[in-house]
C-alpha cells in the first residue's frame, strides 16, 4: 500500500490488499482465513470489485445434531437443526442491520429503444458500479433484482457506524451516475436517474434457498422507502436519521404512507455529508473529567518535556472503544490551548473503511493547517496548499524548496499540481514506488519541522488501528527523525498490537497509556453528573438511575453516556434496554473476533452471566471448536474471567468481563435456538447437581422456564414444546415451593406466577394447586384482594370435584384474609362454612384448624363464651385425631405460623392488588352443595358443636383488628397448612 509491493493477505472475493494480521477484509468484511488470522472464517457473500452477481456464497443446510450442546440433554427433547456451518456457510442470527435499496428509475425507456442484450450489458455495468460504492463502504450486495440492488450493513460483520456507512454509499452512489450516464447516453442517448431508500432496525440473517440474506420489517420499510423517494434522492427512516444526524444533513419530510404500513412512516432525505471523513460523538459540556486525572496530567507532563527538549514523543493511548480516549484528548486540547505560545494541534482520523482512503488522517491534518474545503476547486486548493507551505517554510531552513513540498504532499490530498510545477519539481519523474514514498515522508517531516519552529505541535491520530499500512509507517518515521517539539499522541484499541507487537516499544521517546473502565464509584459520579438533577431524590427518580446506569455501563464513560442520553430522549427509567450506539460498538466487536471464540461466547451467553466449562463442552465435537484454546483466548483479550470458586462442583466456572458483552452475544442467537440451549442448560445443571438440587432449583427454573416461554415465541414443534413445558412447569413449582419455604416471598411469587403463565393447558388441579401456593405467597406480601379472589375461585373448582376438606381449608385462609381487610362478618361466615362442611365427618386436620383460628378470631372480637367453646371443640377434636393418628398419623400440635392464618398476616401500607385467575367452569352433573355428598358422621365420633349463634355478631374490639395473642392455642396453623392434609 506504502511501498507498491502487494501486501498480505489479500482477499479473496474483492481483491483488496489487507495490512498483515488482519481477520476481515477492510473492504467488504470478507473472512480472510489463513492469510490473515489463522482462522478460517467463511465468506461473507460474494462482494467481488464490482460484485459478480447477486446473493450471497451458497450456504448448506444445516445438519440436526445428535447430542446436546451443553454435554446435559433434555429427556426426549433433540438438539435443534442448528450445528456447525458447512464450508461457505454462515450461522443464523439475529441482527441490528442497517438495509439499502437502490433502483435505476427511467429504465423502460432506454430498454425500449434498444436489443435485449444490449439493455442487459448497460444494466450489469451500472449495478455493478454501484456495488462498488457498496463494497467500499463495507456493505454487501445482498441481491440484485432487475434494475435493483439490495444492499446490507451490519451482516455478516457489523461495525460501529453501519447506518453512516450506509448513507455515505447511498450519496455515492448518487454521485456515480454521472459516470454511469455517460456510458448510457454514448450506447442509447438517454439516461437514468437513481432512487434510494435505507432503513435500519432488527434482522434475521441466514439462509434462505442457497443464499445467505436478512429478512424482516426493516427490510420491507427500505424498499419501500426507495419506491416512494424522489428520482436523485437518497430516503432514509428513523432509526437511520437519528443515528446519522451528526454526519449527514437531511431535509424532514412529510411522513410517508407506505403500503403494507398501518401508520404514516417518519422520513428524511440525505443531502449532503458533513464530514468527508468519519463523524466524531458529539462531546457533552460541562462533564468534568472523572478517574482521568492521572492520565491528562501524564499527558500534560510529556507536552511540556517536548518543548523543554525540542525533540518528537510519541504516546499512545490504548483502550476498548468508549473508555475515554477522545475524552483525554480533548481535555489536553482544553489545558493547553490558552498558553501563550499557541501550540499548533492538529486531529486526524483512521476511518475504518476503504483501502483507497490511505493517508486520509494525513490528508484531514494538512487541510486543517491549510485550511482546504472540499468546495474548492483543484486550481484555488493547489494556491492554498502552496501559499500554505511557503508560509512555514523557507529556504533557509530545509534543502527542499516549497513548490516540491507542496507538490508531493499534493498527492495524498488528491490535488493535481500544474504540470509545470509537477515537471519543474521532478516529482511524477519517479517510477520506484518506495522513493515516491521516502519522498512523501521527507516532505511531511520537513512541514512539521518548519511548523515546530515557530510553536510547539501536537499531532492527534483517532483509531489508528484502523490506519493503512503507510499510516502508521509515517507515524513512526515522524517520531524518529523529527528534529523539533512534536508531541504525536495514537489513540488505538487493542487491535493494534495485533498487527503491529512492537509498537512504540524499546524507545525512550515513546509512552503508553493504558485506560482501564472506572471504577464503581467513579462511574455513579459521571452518571449523576450527566442525568439532570443527578443527585436528588425521589420514586424512580435519577437519584436511584445513577446506581443502575453505573452498574450496568460497567465502567464505560460512554456507555455511560449513551445510556442517559436515551434515557433523557424517551424519559424512560429503562436501564436495561441498549441504546444503538452501544450494541453497534459491541456487535462490531464480537464480529472482530475470530470464529469459534464467537461461537463460544454465544453459547456461554445463554447459561448467564457465569457459566462453566462443562456446559460448553458439546461443542467441541458438534462444531470441531477447540474449547479450552477459545477460552484461553478470551481471557487474553479480557472478555472472560475466571471465578475463584464454582456452584457446581468439579466445574470450571467463567464470567463475562461486562455484562453487556454477554448481552450483545445472546441477542444475536434466534429464539428457537435460544428456547433449546436454555433446555439443554436446564438439563445440564440438573444432571451435574443432582445430590444437592435445592441450590440450583431456581437456576434450573429459570432455564426450563425461559425455553418454555421462547419455544412458544419461535414455534417449535408442538410435541417438544411440551415436553419442555412439562419440565418447566415441574421445575418452576420447586422453586416456588423452595423460596416459599425460605420466606423469599417475591421470588415464590415470581417462580409459581411464571408456572401459571406457561403457553400450555394446564390441568384444572394443577393450575389451581400452583394458583393456591400463590396466593398463600402473596397473602404475605399483604395482597389480600389478589389472594381472596383467586381462593375464591379454587373453592369453586374444588366443590365440582367434591373435595371436602379443601374447600373447608379454603374457607378458612378466605376467612383469614377477610379478616386482614377488616371484614369481621365475612370472615366469621367464611369460618362457620368450613366448620359445616367438615363437622360431621371424621376428624381431620382442616377442621381442628378452622376451629383453632376461629377461637382466636373471637377472642379478637371481645366474645369470650365462643372462644371458650371453640378451642375445647378444638382440643377435644385435637385428642380424638391424636388417638387415630397411633394407626399412621401424627399427633396435632399447635401451630406457629402460616402465610394463610391469623397470625401470620403482616399488615402493609400499600394498596393490595387483584389478580384474578381464571379457573376450568366445567360442572359435575351432581351438586356438589347437597348433603349427601357429605361424608356420614361416625358414632365413635363425638358431634362438634356449631358456633355460638352469638358469632356474626359478637362484640367487636375497638379499632383496628389486631394479631391474635401468643397463646400456642390460638396461634395459627404452619406454612404446611396451605397444602391438602
Amino acid at each position: 500500500m506504502s511501498c507498491g509491493a502487494p501486501l498480505s493477505p489479500t482477499c479473496p472475493t474483492c481483491g483488496t490488499q489487507n495490512p498483515p494480521g488482519a481477520k476481515f477484509c477492510i473492504e467488504c468484511g470478507t473472512g480472510l482465513g489463513a492469510g490473515g488470522s489463522g482462522v478460517v472464517a467463511p465468506p461473507p457473500g460474494p462482494t467481488a470489485q464490482p460484485p459478480p452477481a447477486p446473493g450471497m456464497a451458497a450456504q448448506g443446510a444445516p445438519a440436526a445434531q445428535g447430542g446436546a450442546l451443553f454435554g446435559g440433554q433434555l429427556p426426549g427433547v433433540a438438539a435443534p437443526a442448528w450445528g456447525p456451518p458447512v464450508a461457505g456457510a454462515l450461522p443464523e442470527e439475529r441482527r441490528k442491520a442497517t438495509v439499502l435499496f437502490a433502483d435505476l428509475f427511467g429504465y423502460t425507456a432506454v430498454a425500449e429503444r434498444m436489443d435485449p442484450e444490449a439493455v442487459k450489458s448497460i444494466i450489469d455495468r451500472a449495478l455493478r458500479r454501484l456495488g462498488q460504492e457498496v463494497v467500499r463502504y463495507g456493505g454487501s450486495v445482498d441481491k440484485y433484482i432487475g434494475d435493483n440492488v439490495m444492499a446490507v450493513f451490519g451482516a455478516p460483520v457489523a461495525h460501529e457506524d453501519d447506518p453512516e456507512r450506509a448513507v455515505r454509499a447511498g450519496l455515492a452512489m448518487q454521485a456515480a451516475m454521472e459516470e454511469i450516464n455517460q456510458d448510457i447516453a454514448a450506447a442509447a442517448g438517454g439516461s437514468f436517474s437513481l432512487r434510494v431508500g435505507i432503513n435500519s432496525g432488527d434482522v434475521l440473517a441466514g439462509q434462505v434457498g442457497d443464499g445467505y440474506t436478512v429478512m424482516g420489517d426493516a427490510v420491507n420499510v427500505a424498499s419501500r422507502l426507495q419506491a416512494a423517494a424522489r428520482p436523485g434522492s437518497v430516503t432514509v427512516g428513523g432509526i437511520t436519521h437519528r443515528l446519522t444526524r451528526g454526519a449527514i444533513e437531511y431535509d424532514e419530510l412529510e411522513p410517508l404512507t407506505l403500503k403494507g404500513k398501518s401508520e404514516p412512516v417518519a422520513a428524511w432525505e440525505a443531502v449532503r455529508v458533513l464530514v468527508p471523513g468519519p463523524a466524531t460523538r458529539n462531546a457533552r459540556i460541562g462533564v468534568p473529567l472523572i478517574g482521568r486525572e492521572d492520565e491528562a496530567a501524564l499527558l500534560l507532563s510529556l507536552f511540556e518535556r517536548v518543548g523543554r527538549e525540542s525533540r518528537p514523543h510519541l504516546v499512545t493511548v490504548i483502550g476498548q472503544a468508549g473508555v475515554g480516549k477522545s475524552r483525554l484528548l480533548r481535555e489536553l486540547a482544553a489545558q493547553i490551548g490558552g498558553r501563550p505560545e499557541k501550540p499548533a494541534f492538529r486531529v486526524g482520523h483512521c476511518p475504518a473503511y476503504g483501502a483507497g482512503l490511505a493517508y486520509w488522517a494525513l490528508g484531514e491534518i494538512l487541510r486543517g493547517q491549510f485550511e482546504l474545503v472540499d468546495t474548492d476547486d483543484s486550481e484555488l486548493a493547489w494556491a492554498k496548499l502552496l501559499r500554505g507551505v511557503e508560509s512555514v517554510v523557507s529556504d533557509a531552513e530545509t534543502d527542499e524548496p516549497p513548490e516540491r513540498i507542496a507538490a508531493t504532499i499534493a498527492r495524498p490530498l488528491g490535488i493535481e499540481p500544474p504540470a509545470e510545477h509537477a515537471m519543474a519539481t521532478g516529482v511524477h519523474e519517479l517510477d520506484d514506488p518506495q522513493q515516491i514514498r521516502d519522498r512523501l515522508f521527507s516532505a511531511v517531516r520537513s512541514l512539521v519541522e518548519a511548523v515546530s519552529r515557530q510553536r510547539p505541535v501536537v499531532i492527534a491520530l483517532e483509531d489508528i488501528h484502523w490506519a493503512d499500512e503507510g499510516m502508521l509507517d509515517l507515524i513512526e518515521y515522524l517520531a524518529r527523525w523529527v528534529r523539533g517539539p512534536a508531541l504525536i499522541v495514537c489513540m488505538a484499541r487493542d487491535e493494534l498490537l495485533d498487527r503491529r507487537p512492537g509498537w512504540g516499544g524499546g524507545r525512550r521517546n515513546a509512552t503508553t497509556i493504558a485506560l482501564e473502565p472506572l471504577s464503581q464509584d467513579e462511574t455513579r459520579e459521571l452518571v449523576a453528573a450527566l442525568l439532570p438533577n443527578g443527585n436528588g431524590n425521589g420514586m424512580n427518580g435519577p437519584a436511584e438511575l445513577v446506581p443502575q446506569v453505573a452498574e450496568r455501563s460497567a465502567g464505560n464513560p460512554l456507555f455511560a453516556e449513551e445510556m442517559v442520553n436515551r434515557i433523557r430522549e424517551e424519559g424512560s427509567q429503562d436501564v436495561q434496554t441498549l441504546p444503538e450506539t452501544v450494541h453497534a460498538v459491541l456487535a462490531a466487536r464480537l464480529d472482530s473476533l475470530s470464529a469459534p471464540e464467537r461461537r463460544v461466547l454465544q453459547h456461554a451467553s445463554v447459561v448467564g452471566q457465569t457459566f462453566w466449562e462443562g456446559s460448553l463442552a458439546g461443542i467441541e465435537q458438534e462444531e470441531g471448536i477447540d474449547l479450552q484454546e477459545a477460552l484461553t483466548a478470551l481471557q487474553e483479550k479480557d472478555l472472560v474471567v475466571p471465578s475463584a470458586g464454582s456452584r457446581l462442583a468439579g466445574e470450571h466456572e467463567y464470567a463475562f468481563k461486562h455484562v453487556l458483552i454477554r448481552d450483545v452475544a445472546y441477542s444475536t442467537l434466534p429464539k428457537s435456538l435460544r428456547a433449546w440451549k436454555h433446555a439443554q442448560v436446564g438439563g445440564f445443571i440438573e444432571e451435574r447437581a443432582a445430590d444437592r438440587s435445592e441450590g440450583v432449583v431456581a437456576m434450573v427454573a429459570d432455564h426450563y422456564g425461559r425455553a418454555a416461554a421462547l419455544g412458544a415465541d419461535a414455534e417449535i414443534e408442538a410435541s417438544e414444546l411440551e415436553r419442555i413445558n412439562h419440565k418447566a412447569l415441574s421445575a418452576l413449582e420447586a422453586a416456588g415451593d423452595a423460596a416459599a419455604s425460605l420466606y423469599s416471598n417475591q421470588e415464590a411469587l415470581s417462580h409459581y406466577e411464571t408456572a401459571l403463565s406457561l403457553r400450555r393447558e394446564l390441568d384444572p388441579g394443577t393450575r389451581a394447586r400452583i394458583a393456591e401456593k400463590l396466593d398463600d405467597v402473596a397473602l404475605r406480601l399483604g395482597r389480600v384482594d389478589q389472594a381472596t379472589d383467586v381462593w375464591e375461585q379454587c373453592l369453586d373448582f374444588h366443590r365440582r370435584e367434591e373435595d371436602l376438606a379443601r374447600v373447608g381449608d379454603l374457607h378458612r385462609k378466605i376467612g383469614a384474609g377477610l379478616w386482614h381487610k377488616g371484614d369481621r362478618e365475612g370472615s366469621i361466615e367464611h369460618y362457620q362454612k368450613g366448620i359445616d362442611l367438615l363437622k360431621d365427618g371424621p376428624p381431620c386436620l382442616e377442621l381442628v384448624r378452622l376451629y383453632e383460628e376461629a377461637a382466636s378470631l373471637y377472642m379478637h372480637t371481645g366474645d369470650t363464651d365462643a372462644c371458650s367453646a371453640a378451642s375445647a371443640t378444638r382440643s377435644a377434636l385435637a385428642r380424638t385425631w391424636s388417638a387415630r393418628s397411633s394407626w399412621g398419623g401424627s399427633p396435632i400440635r399447635p401451630r406457629r405460623s402460616a402465610p394463610c392464618s391469623l397470625s401470620a398476616i403482616t399488615w402493609r401500607s400499600q394498596r393490595p392488588t387483584t389478580r384474578a385467575l381464571a379457573l376450568p367452569t366445567k360442572r359435575r352433573s351432581s351438586s356438589p352443595n347437597r348433603r349427601a355428598t357429605f361424608p356420614p358422621r361416625s358414632s365413635s365420633t363425638p358431634r362438634l358443636p356449631n358456633l355460638p349463634p352469638t358469632a356474626a355478631t359478637g362484640r367487636a374490639s375497638s379499632g383496628r383488628p389486631r394479631h391474635p395473642a401468643a397463646s400456642p392455642s390460638a396461634r395459627a396453623s404452619p406454612a404446611s397448612s396451605a397444602s391438602r392434609t
